[in-house]
């Protein structure tokens, strides 16, 4: 029988160290130099050990990170705490990719694609928009999970307010105050969650079947003053998270 290669060693410990749960979804993996100094071997040897763990889908790479455990389970979207400014920005990428990478997920991929649109009906309604006269800019988000289409995050703003800012500019952007700086700053947020089967066009942003249900959570955000000057809408297929508040009591 062939002696198991220093490179095998390394990785069937940490494989065990995963299957034990002493390394959890999210925990970070020793790195090359760790585990070279730690085994006494080299640093291509440690690295062919943590490449076959990958191989495998027991981890994957976060750039300036470093490898971390993947997790299988279906993921939590804290919605009460997504968009606290301690946590966030107004457009939440940040927020969004180190809460799920914090559960064991790659979430480093999202495609953009910052729109001026005449607002559908129902977001003329909440903001307050002539259907035909006026105009609504819309940033499109596709949040990927491990590579793959994980969820719908479309935002719309009255585009006579956002024009000439950051949030009409193609560019992704997570810097805080955008709308308080134009005088509309946000104050106070109102969501919705309704369950109904999934649109054509979300079927294929999504790569979903037809018959797959999604949730789509909708959340206004509001100046002191009531006006609504926001409108995030999200499309999230019933199999890929768990939509969470905590309500304090």
């Amino acid at each position: 029988m062939a002696r198991e290669s220093q490179s095998d060693q390394i990785a069937n410990e940490l494989r065990e160290r995963i299957k034990s749960g002493s390394l959890g979804p999210g925990a970070l993996v020793p790195s090359e130099p760790e585990l070279a100094r730690a085994h006494d071997v080299s640093r291509a040897t440690a690295r062919a050990a943590l490449q076959v763990l990958e191989q495998e889908g027991l981890v994957i790479v976060r750039p300036k990170r470093g490898r971390i455990v993947r997790g299988f389970s279906r993921l939590v979207w804290r919605l009460s705490e997504f968009e606290l400014p301690e946590n966030t920005g107004l457009v939440s990428s940040d927020a969004w990719e180190a809460d799920i990478e914090r559960q064991g997920h790659d979430p480093t991929r999202q495609d953009l694609q910052v729109e001026m649109v005449q607002p559908p009906p129902r977001i003329a309604e909440i903001l307050d928009l002539h259907p035909d006269a006026d105009r609504c800019v819309v940033r499109r988000h596709l949040r990927y999970i491990d590579g793959e289409p994980g969820i719908i995050s479309d935002d719309y703003f009255d585009e006579a307010i956002v024009r000439g800012t950051e949030l009409a500019a193609p560019e992704d952007t997570t810097r805080e105050d955008i709308l308080k700086e134009t005088g509309y700053e946000q104050t106070y947020d109102v969501d919705e969650i309704i369950t109904r089967m999934p649109t054509a066009a979300e079927v294929a942003r999504l790569s979903i079947s037809a018959n797959q249900p999604v949730a789509e959570h909708t959340r206004v955000g509001y100046t002191a003053a009531g006006k609504a000057v926001r409108v995030m809408v999200s499309i999230v297929p019933g199999s890929v998270l768990v939509l969470r508040y905590v309500v304090p009591t």
